[in-house]
């Protein structure tokens, strides 16, 4: 196993040799890519798996195929298929992605349909819960560890597990029976789709319910305010970027979520009792 820089990126790195520990995973990785960058055409040996988490892009395949993807989409390529991504004209562009054999797989998992479902191509969008997947998936994959083989291979059957199901419910978000559906459903965004500027009054109507009670009821069922359960979910992104990538605290900051990096170095020493750059150091120490 080795991470290396990828090229032609504004920032991005790719774990490769991976089937030294798990054999159905080839590579994984995250690029940050800049706007109007394009791929040349290309093809794999293995299926590739990707999610955007930031900014548009469009997904050629074969002679002329093309599917657009928004941040919220997922996109997996079967081995063997010419494609190629043509990012769009947003300020930044953010993508995690993993090369799986999938035949092995499919072995262990026969019952899951998975040779069916992940055809010559597929495209889910506003499929938000992909991201956390993706991201135990990598961070699994870079950070040598007791187990890591077996954590490697529970992060993959998780994603692929939650992509059978949306193949074969639907788009569906598992809800917290426990919690009043509006109250899980603006959690789910919150974990999900962290990035976005979220307002009281924007949360209550995409949860359908009012300003005043959507507060009342998601203190009183998840324990605290909407205000500090956004700002944690930020934070543990920035950590797991703080360990994980070589991106600037200001550039963390931004694809966090915070508005300007003093407030994100505010909240951050605030939740954690350090520094961003403290946190940063203590990792790369280890």
């Amino acid at each position: 196993m080795q991470t290396l820089k990828s090229k032609g990126v504004t920032y991005g790195f790719r774990t490769v040799e991976l089937h030294q520990i798990v054999s159905e995973v080839t590579h994984l990785g995250e690029h940050w890519e800049s706007p109007g960058s394009r791929e040349e055409g290309h093809q794999h040996r293995y299926w590739e798996l990707g999610y955007a988490a930031k900014g548009t892009s469009d997904l050629y395949v074969g002679e002329g195929r093309r599917f657009h993807l928004n941040a919220g989409s997922f996109w997996c390529v079967a081995a063997g298929t010419d494609h190629w991504l043509w990012q769009g004209p947003e300020a930044a562009h953010h993508r995690l992605f993993v090369g799986l054999q999938l035949p092995t797989i499919v072995s262990r998992h026969s019952d899951w349909n998975l040779s069916k479902l992940l055809r010559e191509v597929v495209v889910l969008h506003e499929v938000y819960q992909f991201e956390k997947l993706f991201a135990r998936i990598i961070t699994e994959g870079v950070s040598t560890s007791h187990y890591q083989a077996a954590g490697l291979l529970l992060g993959v059957d998780a994603l692929l597990l939650e992509i059978v199901r949306v193949g074969t419910d639907g788009n569906r978000r598992g809800a917290n029976a426990i919690m009043h559906p509006a109250v899980s459903r603006a959690l789910n965004l919150l974990q999900t789709r962290f990035r976005e500027s979220w307002s009281l009054e924007r949360l209550a109507s995409e949860s359908g319910m009012s300003r005043a009670r959507l507060a009342e009821l998601f203190r009183r069922q998840v324990g605290t305010s909407i205000h500090k359960v956004l700002n944690k979910i930020r934070v543990e992104n920035g950590q797991m970027l703080l360990k994980d990538s070589e991106l600037s605290i200001g550039q963390i900051a931004t694809d966090c979520g915070f508005a300007t990096s003093q407030h994100f170095a505010r909240i951050f020493r605030q939740l954690t009792g350090a520094t961003a750059a403290e946190y940063r150091e203590l990792y790369r120490g280890r």
